[in-house]
């Protein structure tokens, strides 16, 4: 059975608020993907109105990409300009992780740097093996999760704006940060799907009482022009969305990084 193991500072210089955002808990001995759900909601309402944001799949990579995404135009932050005279730089980086996020919040949510969901259209083009993986996924989430996944908490803001938290999109061939987020937004407002996670290639939503079954081919019809959908995935999708309370995205080109039984 899952269990949320709480994370102690690991340097006491550390203030609270950066320490939840380095990591605030790790649920480990996961054997089914509702538990990891449970274990996500249980905490919602613990901490609230802070926010949870779960890191899930190759973990480390996600970390090493998402650095090099907030390095990028737009989103680097610059932390001289918020040092004092003769502060250490490697406490004051962790401790200025709040000013980073709400820094990466400001510039997605700046009109010039949102990006339409139509601009994604085409963005995508799966084989047959991408397609049959990603279904995998969708029924199986437990097989590509990391041992212990991480759980970081944010405040002061939103369940879409907890990606600035680790925005990502590093290769040119994926989405970037800007885009990921742009889908992000039109799902939660368009389709009651709250972004909860991502990994080092894949964003995770789970339903929210917003979402209705009306809106499913209207949904579908959008995520088709992203992701080039056949008619059979999209099929098998739908499918299991009615079903099931979750459905997971890819926001890079391929996924043949997956392995699965």
């Amino acid at each position: 059975m899952a269990r949320l193991q709480m994370e102690n500072k690991k340097n006491v210089q550390f203030t609270d608020e950066a320490q939840e955002l380095i990591c605030f808990a790790k649920i480990c001995d996961i054997q089914s993907w509702k538990e990891v759900q449970n274990q996500y909601i249980e905490l919602k309402k613990k901490i609230a109105p802070k926010k949870v944001l779960l890191l899930l799949e190759d973990i480390g990579q996600c970390n090493y990409t998402s650095m090099h995404a907030s390095m990028s135009d737009g989103l680097y932050f610059d932390l001289s300009e918020y040092l004092d005279e003769g502060e250490s730089e490697n406490i004051s980086y962790e401790n200025a992780l709040p000013l980073e996020v709400q820094y990466h919040i400001k510039q997605l949510l700046k009109p010039e740097n949102q990006v339409s969901v139509r601009d994604l259209y085409g963005k995508f083009s799966y084989s047959d093996q991408d397609l049959s993986i990603l279904i995998q996924i969708n029924m199986h989430p437990e097989k590509i999760l990391d041992k212990c996944i991480e759980v970081k908490v944010l405040r002061n803001t939103t369940e879409t704006q907890k990606f600035a938290a680790q925005p990502n999109g590093y290769f040119s061939c994926d989405f970037n940060p800007f885009e990921s987020f742009s889908l992000i937004q039109f799902l939660d407002k368009n389709f009651g799907l709250e972004y909860i996670g991502l990994g080092a290639s894949l964003l995770f939503f789970s339903k929210t009482p917003m979402f209705t079954s009306s809106k499913l081919d209207d949904l579908f019809k959008e995520l088709e022009k992203i992701y080039n959908f056949n008619q059979t995935m999209s099929t098998q999708l739908k499918e299991h969305l009615t079903n099931y309370d979750y459905i997971i995205l890819p926001y890079v080109e391929s996924l043949e990084v997956f392995v699965l039984d």
